[in-house]
C-alpha cells in the first residue's frame, strides 16, 4: 500500500514538471539533447566536432531522404575512444554509459547529415546495436534498449521510435567497445 502511494506520488510529481516543462517552451529537442550532453560530460551541453572514420568510407551518406550512418562508437568528451572486449566482468554502468556516448555519436551525424539542424530529421527508422560480447552475455537487450530509449527521449517518440537489431559480436575494428548503426529519414 505505502508503495502505491509512493508511486502515485512521484508520478505526480513528474507529471507535474513535465507539464511545467511544456507550459515553459523549454522541452525542445534542442533543450533535451543539451540536457544529455551535459549529463553525460559535455561542457555547455555541446555536440563535439564531428569526428574522422577510420577508413575510405563516409561517416554517413545521403540518398534521397534516407540516411545512412556509419557504424558509431563511445567517444567520450575528450575526444578518448572506449575500446576493449565487453566481457562478463565488465561493469554494466560503464557499457551503458559507453551506449550513451555511442548513441551521441550518431545524433551528432545525423546533425551533420540534416545541414545542420535535427529537426529535420522526420524519423528514425533502424537501429542496429553491436557489442563484442561473449556467447550468452545477459545484457545485450539492456544496451540496445539504452539506444532506444535515449534517442526516443532526445527526439520524441514520433520521431525516435524505431525497429532495431541487437547483434553480439566477436570483435569490431579497431577494438571498439560499443557500436550502432542508423538509418533515418529526413522530413
Amino acid at each position: 500500500m505505502i508503495k502505491n502511494i509512493n508511486f502515485i506520488i512521484l508520478a505526480t510529481i513528474l507529471s507535474i514538471n513535465i507539464s511545467a516543462s511544456f507550459a515553459q517552451g523549454s522541452d525542445t529537442l534542442e533543450s533535451r539533447l543539451s540536457s544529455e550532453l551535459v549529463r553525460l560530460g559535455f561542457k555547455g551541453g555541446e555536440l563535439p566536432p564531428l569526428s574522422k572514420v577510420f577508413g575510405p568510407y563516409q561517416p554517413y551518406v545521403v540518398v534521397d531522404k534516407d540516411i545512412y550512418l556509419t557504424s558509431t562508437a563511445a567517444q567520450r568528451p575528450d575526444g578518448t575512444w572506449i575500446t576493449g572486449l565487453v566481457t562478463d566482468d565488465t561493469n554494466l554502468d560503464d557499457l551503458i554509459y559507453a551506449t550513451e556516448l555511442t548513441v551521441i555519436s550518431a545524433i551528432n551525424r545525423l546533425k551533420y547529415a540534416a545541414g545542420g539542424d535535427l529537426n529535420k530529421i522526420g524519423k528514425i527508422i533502424h537501429v542496429n546495436t553491436l557489442s563484442p560480447a561473449p556467447q550468452d552475455y545477459p545484457h545485450l537487450k539492456i544496451l540496445a534498449d539504452t539506444s532506444s530509449d535515449m534517442l526516443v527521449r532526445i527526439f520524441g517518440y514520433d520521431v525516435g521510435s524505431h525497429a532495431r537489431t541487437i547483434l553480439a559480436v566477436t570483435s569490431l575494428p579497431i577494438n571498439m567497445h560499443h557500436e550502432i548503426e542508423v538509418r533515418a529519414e529526413l522530413k
